[in-house]
């Protein structure tokens, strides 16, 4: 999912990670600072919950977790951050309110300056601005900068909330079109009879804008309606739509075949047609050899989402690399050139990958206890060259159109002096054969250059923290995001209670190979997933259910069934509940069954 202020924007990954970049002088960008972005960068501060939404206000963001809880981040004038405060929040905070603390949210949505929370017993929460679209009034002066219910007709089922500038939406789920503020100048929810003809299958609101897709229930014909300001647009609709956006002055629809549209005003280009300040429905042709995810709109541009990204490991170390300037990043030696600039590196990476230059180069040289070691590069070097060279160290792979002769001859004797005959290789006859997991796996439990010890079962693990850190948003956030401000004893990493030895051990062989060790008991891949649940490394979840899914039948079904539950394995558990039902006599008998508590007896049996 992609969330779009006036001038930031927030992107949720599959992963339940939020990133930001944009604009950041209320703190919208939530990363603890008012530097603008950029690139998309990490909240680190959130790595700790598994977000499920996102929505984003003119300068200001919201944020779902999994859980049920709502952060806020940003401007906070209008009472929009919902903390009872109108000071800009840099950092995010979760909403604490008597009420919504108890009640489970599902659904949020950002208007421009006031936002909606829909929780899972079908009531509507709002705060922010005063005005017609919080659905409600109050009698004191602060009454808008807290949640309170907004009023809603009794009977209905919501679906779906919206909000923009001055108005907010509901859609319920026999697709009618409930909404209060300047639209239709009410103060409470009341039903738009505009639609009463029309089925309303997808709603969007931004800025001064609300989009709807609908369906004619007489003719059974689809289309598009856009209403900004009493003003609407109507277009008819020949092909199945995915997704629909808009903002204040112009908006977009993806359509099941992968086709973009625009409409509205192009006065930044956010039609992607040139040399045109306004232009009709119009097809962005620059995105038809492309596999589209998602779209989205701002104020003044337009979000394409090409495809999902799946991390691997190289990847993964290119950024330890890359962030040159984090002072958290565990860069433990400099290389320093004749200009006085400098690359910053890590030792043990170098060491697992090209243990020739590390011996030559960096051994001999003296350790200066918690300072960086230093290293001259020789005059003849060049640290575009050595840039190179590194990164393929830490990705196991180089981009040959970026490499001019110099370069390449640069590379070509630099590997061979030092044995870094992968790279060597590709260079001279384009033979790829990765060995970055191999390397690696050299630092399994090894205790060279380790700077974190976990003991488990009274038994000790050493690892690394600028490898855990690349590979792990919980270690990411315990060691250089939040973590940084917490005290020594808070950042002891925590571990579920049945925690194993072996499972653990195959974790961190995970972490560091991005491989899953095969023939391992089944128990050890039952607390493997529970361990990749709990430090969020959700694909190596997949993998482990994927095996376990192999082994489940009758009777252990309810057992597996309660430790997919419980670590959101989603797919495994429905192959459990599957067999389950298949026969509940059999599976019933067992030790399994009797694992369950009377609730989670309940819900495998509904």
């Amino acid at each position: 999912q992609v969330g779009a202020g006036r001038e930031h924007t927030v992107f949720l990954t599959d992963l339940g990670q939020l990133y930001s970049c944009g604009s950041n002088t209320f703190g919208q960008l939530g990363l603890g600072h008012i530097s603008d972005r950029g690139n998309p960068t990490l909240i680190t501060s959130l790595c700790m919950h598994r977000i499920i939404q996102v929505a984003c206000g003119a300068f200001f963001s919201l944020v779902l977790t999994e859980s049920g809880s709502v952060w806020s981040f940003g401007q906070g004038k209008e009472g929009q951050l919902g903390n009872g405060d109108t000071e800009f929040l840099i950092a995010p905070i979760m909403i604490e309110h008597k009420i919504l603390s108890r009640i489970r949210i599902v659904q949020i949505a950002a208007g421009s300056f006031h936002a909606l929370a829909l929780t899972r017993d079908n009531k509507i929460f709002s705060w922010g601005k005063k005005g017609a679209w919080l659905g409600r009034s109050g009698t004191s002066e602060r009454w808008n900068l807290k949640p309170g219910f907004a009023e809603i007709p009794s009977g209905i089922i919501v679906s779906q909330i919206e909000a923009n500038l001055l108005n907010s939406y509901l859609l319920t789920h026999d697709e009618k079109i409930y909404e209060c503020g300047l639209g239709n100048n009410s103060s409470v929810f009341i039903e738009n009879k505009a639609f009463e003809t029309f089925f309303v299958k997808k709603m969007v609101a931004s800025g001064s804008r609300a989009l709807f897709l609908i369906e004619n229930k007489t003719t059974k014909h689809w289309f598009l309606r856009a209403l900004s300001n009493n003003v609407k647009v109507e277009l008819n609709v020949n092909k199945p739509i995915t997704h629909i956006a808009c903002s204040t002055n112009h908006f977009m629809y993806l359509t099941a075949d992968g086709e973009v549209y625009n409409w509205g005003s192009n006065m930044f280009a956010q039609n992607a047609v040139p040399n045109s300040s306004q232009v009709s429905l119009t097809r962005v042709t620059g995105l038809k050899d492309r596999q589209i995810f998602s779209v989205q709109c701002s104020h003044e541009m337009s979000i394409a989402v090409i495809s999902v990204y799946k991390c691997i490991l190289g990847e993964d170390l290119k950024c330890s690399f890359e962030n040159q300037n984090d002072e958290n990043g565990c860069f433990d030696i400099a290389f320093i050139f004749e200009n006085g600039n400098k690359i910053l590196a890590h030792k043990v990476i170098i060491w697992a990958r090209c243990q020739a230059f590390f011996e030559q180069i960096i051994k001999t040289k003296e350790e200066n206890e918690n300072k960086i070691t230093e290293i001259l590069m020789e005059i003849d070097i060049k640290i575009e060259n050595f840039i190179n060279f590194l990164n393929f160290i830490y990705t196991d792979s180089i981009t040959m159109n970026n490499l001019d002769i110099e370069m390449r001859r640069f590379l070509i004797n630099f590997s061979e002096k030092y044995g870094l005959l992968s790279l060597r290789n590709i260079l001279t006859n384009g033979s790829k054969k990765p060995t970055i997991e191999n390397d690696l796996k050299k630092l399994l439990n090894n205790q060279i250059f380790t700077d974190i010890e976990f003991e488990i079962e009274s038994k000790k693990i050493y690892a690394h923290k600028v490898i855990l850190c690349q590979r792990s948003t919980y270690f990411k956030a315990k060691y250089q995001g939040a973590g940084k401000f917490m005290q020594e004893s808070e950042r002891n990493v925590s571990y579920p209670e049945n925690a194993t030895y072996d499972a653990f051990l195959a974790l961190l062989g995970f972490i560091y190979t991005d491989k899953l060790e095969e023939g391992l008991d089944i128990n050890i891949y039952l607390n493997l997933l529970e361990l990749s649940n709990f430090y969020n490394i959700l694909r190596l979840r997949e993998m482990c259910s994927t095996i376990i899914a192999e082994f489940v039948d009758v009777e252990t079904s309810a057992y597996v069934w309660k430790i997919a539950d419980e670590n959101g394995a989603i797919k495994l558990a429905t192959i459990c509940k599957h067999l389950f039902k298949s026969n509940q006599i059999t599976a019933k008998s067992g030790e399994a069954w009797e694992c369950l508590t009377q609730e989670q007896k309940k819900r495998l049996e509904i």
